[in-house]
């Protein structure tokens, strides 16, 4: 096959994934019972988010989540067209999933999937110390070759089973609505922050951001991030995602103290509040100016 070929049909192929993805419909998630899900919250106008364990879904479902995934990041320009083709990927692989990984989702009155949000483990099988030289490096450590805690020390008794990765927050590239991605945004928030909640043992949370985007979005959450500047983040050139850190703004990595339990069980109350709120612009605005996390810098 000519280049010219190739070029075409690989761009056939990515077209054919994206059309699949727009005729997919997700409204018997709306049904779903709250007690088969690890969170669940329905607004007056329809909207539902949910918190689902890998366990918790049939392979539709979270297939029909990877491929949603991969179509997003497709149109961002973030995969590489050649590898999901060379590959036959539909949606992003299962098969790195682990049953405890968290997927939150926030699903539309009509069924289209809105909003997507990861909160995912170690892979250490049995926890490890952090200063343990054999531990598992999570996936934000492997894109940016450091090792997160020695440059952000923590404590010699913490485990990798007290920390948790924040991935993938992404939303439908189609949602015009300004107001309706704010929504979304705060939806999965106040899931992730939810669940957090409910894992007692949780004590930081990881992960890696553009600076002007999603670092603001952790600040409403009360987050104490240490931002870790000057890492060349890269994924190997076979990697399907490795045009993520080619494509997009300055991409740093993370690691983020969770607030007393107290406190943030205070925090999602009120951004609860926020989303019930009839102004949802105003009542944000109200909520940053009563004081947010806090942000400080390391040099990687």
């Amino acid at each position: 096959m000519c280049e010219g070929e190739t070029r075409a049909s690989t761009a056939r192929y990515a077209r054919d994934i994206l059309a699949l993805q727009d005729g997919l419909n997700f409204r018997s998630l709306l049904a779903v019972p709250r007690h088969d899900v690890a969170y669940y919250a329905r607004r007056p106008t329809g909207l539902v988010t949910l918190g689902l364990r890998t366990d918790q879904m049939s392979k539709r479902y979270l297939l029909g989540l990877q491929g949603f995934r991969l179509a997003q990041y497709l149109q961002l320009g973030w995969v590489c067209q050649d590898t999901i083709a060379a590959r036959g990927l539909f949606c992003e692989p299962v098969h790195g999933l682990r049953n405890s990984d968290l997927h939150l989702v926030t699903v539309s009155p009509g069924g289209e999937i809105l909003g997507y949000l990861g909160l995912v483990g170690s892979a250490d099988e049995v926890p490890r110390l952090l200063h343990d030289p054999d531990r598992a490096r999570f996936p934000v450590e492997t894109a940016h070759g450091i090792n997160l805690f020695d440059v952000v020390p923590r404590s010699q008794a913490t485990r990798t089973d007290q920390v948790g990765e924040l991935k993938r927050f992404v939303h439908r590239r189609s949602m015009s609505d300004r107001m309706l991605r704010l929504r979304v945004t705060l939806e999965l928030l106040l899931a992730a922050g939810s669940l957090v909640l409910g894992h007692p043992d949780l004590q930081l949370v990881v992960g890696d951001v553009e600076e002007h985007v999603a670092l603001r979005h952790l600040m409403l959450v009360g987050l104490q991030v240490r931002l870790i500047e000057g890492t060349t983040p890269q994924l190997r050139p076979g990697d399907y995602l490795h045009l993520a850190y080619v494509r997009r703004g300055a991409v740093k990595p993370f690691v983020a103290q969770v607030p007393a339990r107290e406190e943030l069980a205070a925090r999602m109350r009120r951004l609860d509040r926020v989303l019930s709120a009839e102004d949802l612009g105003l009542a944000v605005r109200e909520l940053i100016g009563r004081g947010s996390g806090t942000i400080s810098r390391v040099a990687a």
